[in-house]
């Protein structure tokens, strides 16, 4: 079943993620570096799996697309859009705890 509908997909992200702030923090709480080496390592983890799951439904939209389904595959580039970007964003956390 096929369903039209107009549906435009120009997405413009002209907005700064800048989030600059600092403070001493003296003391220790037992971190590694500063920061929990679990939660690092999981977030490692899950910037992996998310990229790898982002990939895979690029490969889905593309085969849809060439299948003549442009409508679901429109909403899975969509999709693939929205991981990019919170990949970039989790990808920028690790990279910041992992300097710590």
């Amino acid at each position: 079943m096929h369903i039209d509908h107009d549906h435009t997909h120009e997405h413009t992200h002209e907005h700064s993620h800048d989030h600059e702030h600092s403070h001493d923090h003296p003391h220790d709480h037992g971190h590694v570096g500063g920061v929990h080496a679990k939660d690092l390592a999981i977030l490692k983890y899950m910037l992996a799996h998310n990229k790898e799951h982002a990939q895979e439904l690029s490969t889905v939209g593309t085969r849809l697309a060439e299948s003549g389904f442009g409508c679901a595959a429109d909403m899975i580039n969509d999709a693939v859009h929205y991981f990019d970007h919170a990949n970039n964003s989790l990808e920028v956390a690790v990279k910041m705890l992992s300097e710590k």
